[in-house]
C-alpha cells in the first residue's frame, strides 16, 4: 500500500509537513548504488566554497533521465554536507508510486504554494527550470538551456529574497545517445495507437516522451563519462524581498541566471578537455 501524500495544490501546508519527514536516503541499496556510481562517473565538484551559509535556490542545466539530479543531490550531501530538496514537475507526482519514490529520494512538488512554504522554512532547494523538456533534448542541443517561457521560479525567489546559486554539470548529457528521438517516437504510429487505446494519456505531452536511449557499447548502461559539477557565485535577491517584480525585471534576472550557468558550463567543458588525459584508455573507449 502506497502512503499517499496530501495534495500539494489543495493542502500545501499538510504536504510540506509530509515531505519534511524525508531526509537524505539512508537505505543500504541507495548507499551501494551511490558507491558504484562514484566509481563509474568519478564525480567532481568545482566551486563548492561558493555555497552561501544562508538558504539558497540552486538552479542548473538538466540532463537525460535526470541522472544528473540524483548524482548532484546525493554527492552534494555526502561530500559537502548540504542537503537540498529537488523541485519536480507536477507530472512526476501524478502517479502515487512514482511520487512515493520521488519523495523518498528528496524530491518535492514544484507548485508555487509549496515552494513559498519551503522558502519560508529556509530549505535549500534544487531546480532545473527546463524540466522534462530539457532532459530529453536531442544530442545536438547538449549543454544548452531549454527554459521556454518559465519565470515563476524567478518571481518566487525574488519575493522570498532568496540567494540563487547557478550550478552546472558536464558529463551527464553524454551518458546516452538517442537511438530514436523523442519527437520521432511521439509521432510514431505505436505511440498514437497506445494513446487511442488508453494505454497512454490522451493529452500526453511531447516533452514527456523520452527517446529510446543507447548507452555504453550500444547497451542500456550509461557511458562512464567523468562527471563535473560546478557551483557558481550566489546571486542575492534580498533587495527584492516582498516585491512584485515587473515582467521586464523578471526577464532581466532570468537572463542573468542563464548567463551565469552558461559560463559555468563552458568553464567545465574547458576543464574537462585539459584533464582528459587523466582518464584511462578503457574509460575513454567505453565513453566513446
Amino acid at each position: 500500500m502506497v502512503d499517499r501524500a496530501p495534495c500539494p495544490e489543495k493542502e500545501p501546508d499538510a504536504y510540506v509537513e509530509y515531505v519534511s519527514r524525508f531526509g537524505v536516503p539512508a537505505a543500504p541499496q541507495v548507499a551501494a548504488a551511490a558507491g558504484l556510481a562514484r566509481k563509474w562517473f568519478k564525480p567532481r565538484f568545482i566551486g563548492a566554497d561558493n555555497l552561501p551559509a544562508r538558504p539558497a535556490l540552486l538552479i542548473g542545466n538538466h540532463a537525460f533521465m535526470a541522472i544528473d539530479a540524483a548524482l548532484f543531490h546525493l554527492y552534494l550531501y555526502y561530500d559537502h554536507g548540504r542537503y537540498v530538496k529537488g523541485l519536480g514537475d507536477k507530472t512526476l507526482f501524478a502517479n502515487p508510486y512514482y511520487a512515493a519514490l520521488a519523495h523518498a529520494m528528496g524530491g518535492v512538488s514544484g507548485r508555487a504554494p509549496v515552494v513559498q512554504r519551503l522558502m519560508a522554512r529556509g530549505d535549500d532547494l534544487l531546480l532545473y527550470p527546463g524540466g522534462a523538456y530539457e532532459a530529453i533534448k536531442p544530442p545536438e542541443s547538449r549543454y544548452q538551456l531549454q527554459w521556454k517561457q518559465r519565470y515563476g521560479f524567478v518571481r518566487l525567489a525574488a519575493e522570498a529574497g532568496y540567494d540563487v546559486v547557478p550550478v552546472a554539470s558536464v558529463g551527464p548529457d553524454e551518458y546516452y545517445d538517442h537511438a530514436i528521438s523523442s519527437e520521432r517516437l511521439f509521432n510514431s504510429s505505436l505511440v498514437r495507437l497506445m494513446m487511442k487505446a488508453g494505454m497512454l494519456p490522451a493529452d500526453l505531452r511531447a516533452d514527456l516522451v523520452p527517446p529510446i536511449p543507447t548507452g555504453m557499447l550500444g547497451g542500456p548502461l550509461p557511458k562512464p563519462k567523468t562527471t563535473y559539477f560546478a557551483i557558481g557565485k550566489p546571486i542575492s535577491l534580498d533587495e527584492y524581498r516582498g516585491e512584485k517584480l515587473t515582467t521586464q525585471k523578471l526577464t532581466a534576472l532570468r537572463r542573468k541566471f542563464a548567463k551565469a550557468i552558461d559560463a559555468e558550463i563552458k568553464a567545465l567543458l574547458l576543464l574537462r578537455e585539459r584533464e582528459r588525459h587523466r582518464d584511462g584508455w578503457l574509460r575513454r573507449v567505453l565513453s566513446a
